[in-house]
């Protein structure tokens, strides 16, 4: 293995840990869902949460589209494992 590949390798396992990790935390989907917020500090450090009732009004398009991001995630980590493989 060259020392790019090894770098490259070492690159993909980070990846992989970080994605393992996000699913880790969002598995239980009853505990998650997808939301909008909002910037009102001057240096993005003041983010606010879209009231829960406004929210509701769209909440099966967000359910939809939290499963496909579930869904890219195991892509990802998929496609991911296989160029380790060929590395």
């Amino acid at each position: 293995m060259t020392q790019e590949q090894y770098i490259r390798a070492v690159q993909i396992d980070n990846r992989i840990g970080e994605l393992e990790r996000v699913k880790d935390e969002i598995k239980q989907t009853t505990k998650h869902r997808l939301w909008y917020a909002h910037n009102s500090g001057e240096f993005g450090s003041s983010w606010s949460l879209v009231p829960e009732w406004t929210m509701r009004n769209i909440s099966e398009i967000l359910d939809k589209h939290d499963l496909m991001i579930r869904q890219e995630i195991d892509e990802e980590i998929e496609k991911l494992k296989k160029e380790i493989e060929k590395l």
